[in-house]
This record gives C-alpha cells, structure tokens and sequence, in this order.
C-alpha cells in the first residue's frame, strides 16, 4: 500500500476519537486591530470614545436592551454641589445623566455639558478708557444711560448769586415767612419795614404848621403820593420810598405863598442781613438815593443829591401771650448831602404793636421819631427851620432835635391788603414845622 494511504488512514482514526469542538473551551478572542486611518485623512480631534467610567470603549457583542431596566429615581439635593458633568459617550444621540443610560431617558441640557462659549475681551486701552471717563463726566442727564452716580455739580452764576442774595422762590413774591409783623405807618419815607416786599403803598400826610413859627407862620403842608416796592428774592429788594406831590400852604400873614408841584424822588435797595424766622428777627440795610428833581415852587429841588445810609431791625418778642405776641421795629440813618446846599441830618425811629389774639388783624400801634440837624445848608439862608422828611430848605437849622410821637393801627381786610393811620405830636424840641400830622396809606401787597 503505498505511503500516503496509510498516513490517511491514522489521520482519520485519530479524527474520530477526537471530543466535539463545541465541548472544548476556546481562548478568549484577542480585540480586532485597530482600523488603521486612510493616509489623507486627519485624526479625530475628539479622541478615542469614553464610557462613563473614564474607560475606553470596546465593542460589545451584548445585544443592546430593549426595555429600561427598573432604577431607582436619582435624589435632587438643592444644597448638595453640582454633580460632576458626565463625558461624551460614544453612541450617537443627546448624552444622559450616569444610570440613565436606557432608551426614553431625557437628556442632559447642553450647557451641562458644554462649557459656556468664551467671549472675545480685548485688551485695555487706556486712552479709550480716559476719552470715555470724560465723555461721561459732561453732566449726563440724570437717570440716563450716562449717569454715573453722584458727581461734582456744574458750577452756575445764577446759583451762586441766589446762594448769596437768598431764594428767589416765586418771582417778585413778597417773603411771608414773617406775615405777623406789620409795616410802620409815621415816618414813612425813611422808617422802612426790615422784609423782602412786592407792593404798592399809596400815602397821604397833613401836616399843621405851628402858627408861631416865623417864615411860614400857621398853615399847612400835605403830601399825596405812593411808594413801590419790589422783592427780587427773600432778601434782595428795591424800594421807591418818595414818589408824588407836595403842596405847600402858608399862614395868610405869610411872605411865602402856596403852591404845589412834584416831590423829590427817593428811592434805592434794600438787603436783609437776618431773617429768623424761628426767632422772629430780622435785620436790613440799604442806601437811599434822594433826588431833588422836583417843584422848585414848593423846595424839592434843593442842591444836587443826598446819599442816606441806613439800617432796620425787627424783633417779635412773646408769641405765647395770650393776649397777642408784640412786634417792635427800629430804624436809624444819616442824610448827607454831596454838596453844601443841603442840610444834613441824624434820623431815628422806632415802632411797637400787639398783634391782637394773634390773628394778624387788628394791630393798635405806638411809634417815636426822632430828626437832628447836624449841618446847615446854604439854599435858603434865610428860613431858620428844617422840614424833616418833606422839605430839605438848606436852611439855618443846625442843632435843633425834634422827637414826636405817634399813636395810630393797622387793619389787615387780608394780608394782601392793608390800611393803616396814625396821629403824631411834638414831644420835646422846636416845632419848626411840626404843630401835629395825621398820616394814613393803603398796602397792596403780592
């Protein structure tokens, strides 16, 4: 038999003794190669797919499951720190929470998973940083977009001078902050009220000349005018204290003979230095101008110009009296005159009243006024008197002092409307003029 039958014939023998394949344990199969990448085509930037666990991934050949298994549901702690985000598997859909993995799951949101996207800042400039500070510091609208918060303000003249003049407040409105005080009735071209006013105040004096007296000898002399005033602020104000007629009549045994024509114009501003009214005080000044542009007929045109600084100060003393709190005012000045032709006098006055039951109504009054000649004139060499607020003579009067005294009221029908009188006698001194006077006005105050 030749060789190769016999070789057969073993194999065949030695095949049927042989267990079944499928009885015989097989050696774990080695993982297939890894798929080698065409030349032309770039790695993946992802890298190798993850399981959850951090582990590569392997090819499974456990069919993948059909139903999810019974889990139990995950604990929500809203104290606890953010668990840590699950890595990308490598199946495809949306990725889900760890234990999550079974089909009808929801899905994790992606910004769990993916970092938020970084937004380009560039790189400082200080010189746009400088530009846009300034930019902003040119007193933005308040509230606006610009506004950066409290700044420095704006520096404003209007400010300034309303911080040093006092508050404007409505325009032209007297300051009622003091409406228990009232205005002085005698004196009324020199005694000034202390407050910031708007009014109109017109004014009638009769005035009896004494019938001794030896230029004029008896007669009378009447004033008939108004006075303005107007309140820039609570402080700050204007005043026309002289304005209208005189008529001049005499005695019949008289050298001089009657006659009528315009006053001199006084006029100039007023400041209020203090005003409390919590304290009730108050305390103005100002510089009256007279001007002697009026009737010569009548001796308003006498020299050039008297300058006549002056001062006032008002005081509320026992608010709580049941009876009425008491108001007092005083005033004092001095006229000079720029030229010799004037006379030149020293003035003082003072006011008090009692507001009754504090109803700032009726108000009965008593008020002194005092006139000094300190220096003669020399228009009228030949009148040895003075006419105190209504005739500047420029006579020969040096020396002579007269106080009066005035006994009168004042009724407010409101306080935007007031009247006011009083009678006023000599008291000590010549008379020059002066036998009596009777005053009387009417306030149309804003």
């Amino acid at each position: 038999m030749p060789r190769w039958r016999w070789e057969a014939a073993v194999l065949f023998v030695a095949l049927g003794l042989t267990p079944p394949a499928a009885a015989q344990p097989l050696p774990p199969a080695d993982p297939p190669p890894a798929r080698k990448l065409a030349p032309d085509r770039p790695p993946s930037v992802l890298g190798a797919p993850v399981a959850v666990q951090g582990e590569p991934v392997r090819p499974s050949a456990d069919p993948i499951p059909t139903a999810a298994p019974d889990l139990p549901p995950t604990p929500v702690s809203y104290n606890a720190p953010p668990a840590a985000r699950p890595r990308r598997a490598a199946g495809l859909g949306a990725p889900v929470a760890p234990g999550q993995e079974s089909v009808g799951s929801s899905p994790i949101p992606a910004a769990t998973v993916d970092a938020p996207t970084r937004t380009y800042s560039p790189a400082a400039d200080p010189v746009n940083d400088l530009l846009a500070r300034r930019s902003k510091a040119r007193d933005p609208l308040p509230g606006g977009p610009d506004d950066t918060g409290p700044r420095r303000p704006a520096w404003k003249l209007t400010d300034t001078l309303e911080g040093v003049m006092g508050q404007r407040g409505e325009w032209f409105k007297s300051d009622h902050a003091f409406d228990g005080f009232i205005s002085p009735v005698t004196n009324p071209f020199l005694f000034e009220d202390p407050r910031s006013l708007t009014e109109v105040r017109p004014i009638y004096i009769y005035q009896r000349i004494p019938g001794g007296q030896p230029d004029f000898q008896g007669g009378n002399a009447q004033f008939f005018g108004v006075q303005g005033r107007v309140a820039v602020t609570d402080r700050l104000s204007f005043v026309i204290n002289k304005l209208g007629g005189v008529r001049l009549d005499p005695g019949n045994n008289s050298t001089f003979s009657d006659h009528t024509g315009f006053a001199e114009l006084w006029l100039g501003p007023k400041f209020t230095f203090i005003r409390n009214p919590e304290a009730g005080r108050l305390l103005a000044g100002g510089l009256q101008f007279q001007i002697p542009v009026g009737s010569g007929s009548v001796y308003q045109d006498t020299g050039s110009l008297s300058l006549v600084p002056w001062a006032t100060v008002g005081q509320t003393f026992f608010k709580d009296f049941r009876f009425g709190a008491v108001n007092t005012l005083a005033t004092g000045g001095y006229a000079f005159g720029t030229t010799s032709a004037r006379s030149d006098y020293l003035f003082l006055s003072g006011h008090v009243d009692l507001d009754v039951m504090n109803r700032h109504k009726i108000y009965p009054l008593a008020e002194l006024n005092y006139f000094l000649v300190t220096t003669n004139g020399n228009s009228q060499p030949l009148i040895g008197s003075e006419g105190r607020d209504l005739f500047n003579f420029g006579g020969q009067a040096k020396g002579n002092g007269l106080l009066t005294g005035a006994l009168g009221a004042r009724f407010k029908i409101t306080e935007h409307a007031q009247i006011g009188g009083a009678f006023e006698i000599p008291l000590a001194g010549p008379r020059d003029l002066f036998d009596y006077r009777f005053t009387l006005d009417f306030i149309l105050r804003y």
